[in-house]
């Protein structure tokens, strides 16, 4: 950054909009909001995706069924369906190997998820957490309440099909206020509740908002994104898709929870309230 660049972002004031981008973006890059967001969408490629495939198993008698829900939903064409299931497609042929692969990859993966959530809010807003051996719990409890969304979103899924418009809009608006206790909830659990709940509320609310943003802009484009890696990479390219579409969330919410203090901050200099120390 040049001195003419660096004076520039001085002269800021924290409670400007400016400012409170450039804090930030600050905290972003202090907590390596890249690694973090790659190591949260690798946790959930390899430890969620196969509990939800196992869920979604035996929830639905109908072979393939999250293959099938995901072409149709997303109207992908014939030879990407065809990956879609090839590489998808659960069957029920070795519904105990997969229940039992699934517990395993939650266990060995499933916990780091929630260590990294911890890391991103820790470090972000800058307090020092205690070393306690029980955080595995914590991390135990994240994993099986996001696993839990999970299983109630495919409940949804199944039970309520072809049911009233209305009915899907009513619950669209549930879900985003789940998530935002949720996002809420899992940072106050995570860092022994050292943040406060009205200083994580505002990203929490920009981290639901923004993941209902991307399922409705996935809802549009997920055919051509799909079908692009698809046609090149095969196989591999169906995997690519979904794991750049994870790799899209986990990075809003790394960036909503790095957001969060900056907000604070200009909160507390309007209310007249003590700066936090930047990033």
């Amino acid at each position: 950054m040049s001195q003419s660049a660096a004076e520039w972002v001085e002269r800021q004031e924290p409670g400007s909009s400016t400012g409170v981008a450039i804090g930030a973006w600050r905290r972003y890059r202090s907590i390596e909001g890249p690694l973090q967001s790659a190591l949260l969408s690798l946790y959930i490629l390899v430890a969620v995706l196969p509990a939800l495939l196992v869920m979604e198993e035996y929830l639905d008698p109908h072979p393939n069924a999250l293959a099938h829900r995901m072409v149709h939903h997303y109207h992908l064409n014939a030879p990407t369906a065809s990956l879609i299931n090839s590489v998808l497609g659960e069957g029920h042929a070795h519904e105990l190997g997969s229940a039992l692969l699934a517990i395993a990859s939650a266990l060995f993966f499933g916990l780091s998820f929630g260590r990294v959530l911890q890391l991103v809010y820790a470090r972000s807003w800058k307090v020092e957490l205690p070393t306690r051996q029980t955080d595995l719990v914590l991390y135990a409890v994240v994993l099986l309440s996001v696993l839990g969304l999970i299983l109630l979103l495919l409940v949804q899924l199944t039970e309520l099909r072809g049911a009233p418009a209305w009915t899907g809009y009513a619950l669209d608006i549930g879900w985003v206020a789940l998530l935002v206790l949720f996002f809420v909830w899992a940072p106050l659990l995570l860092t022994h509740k050292l943040i406060k709940r009205r200083d994580l509320l505002p990203g929490a609310a920009l981290t639901a908002l923004g993941l209902a943003l991307l399922m409705i802009v996935s809802s549009h484009v997920m055919q051509f994104w799909v079908d692009l890696y698809a046609r090149d990479y095969g196989g591999l390219g169906v995997v690519l898709a979904i794991y750049f579409w994870i790799a899209f969330s986990s990075g809003l919410i790394v960036a909503a929870a790095s957001l969060s203090p900056a907000l604070a901050d200009r909160r507390d200099l309007r209310g007249g309230q003590s700066r936090r120390p930047a990033a």
